[in-house]
C-alpha cells in the first residue's frame, strides 16, 4: 500500500485492517475496495472521516451488515470513522451511474486498495 504513504500511522492502520478484514469476511463475494474522499487526496484534517467504495458481486443486506460492523469495530478500535459506501458490482457500473459525479470521482481519485 505504498500509495497510502501521506496517512497518518493510525489512519494507515485502520486503512488496513479494514480491507484485510472485508477480504476474510466477504471472499468470493468482494470484488473492490476503493479508498476516496480526503484521505485520498491528502487534503483531509483532524474531523475527516475515511472514505470507503466498496464493490461486492451480490449485495443484500447481510453483506451490507457484515460491512457495517466491521467499518464500526475498526471505527472503534483506532478512534477513527470508517465511512463504507457500498455498491454491487451491476448498481456501480450501471450505464447511467458511470454519469455520476460519485463514479467519476471514485474512479479519478480513488485508491484501489
Amino acid at each position: 500500500m505504498a500509495a497510502l504513504g501521506h496517512l497518518s500511522e493510525k489512519d494507515y492502520l485502520a486503512v488496513s485492517k479494514f480491507s484485510r478484514s472485508l477480504r476474510e469476511a466477504l471472499e468470493g463475494n468482494l470484488e473492490e475496495i476503493r479508498l476516496f474522499g480526503s484521505k485520498a487526496r491528502s487534503d483531509d484534517n483532524w474531523e475527516s472521516d475515511i472514505d470507503f467504495l466498496v464493490i461486492v458481486k451480490h449485495r443484500n443486506a447481510k453483506v451490507d451488515d457484515q460491512i457495517l460492523d466491521i467499518a464500526f469495530e475498526i471505527s472503534l478500535d483506532f478512534d477513527v470513522f470508517i465511512s463504507p459506501v457500498v455498491f454491487s458490482h451491476d448498481e456501480y457500473f450501471a450505464p447511467l451511474a458511470r454519469y455520476t459525479l460519485f463514479f467519476q470521482n471514485t474512479q479519478r481519485e480513488g485508491i484501489p486498495l
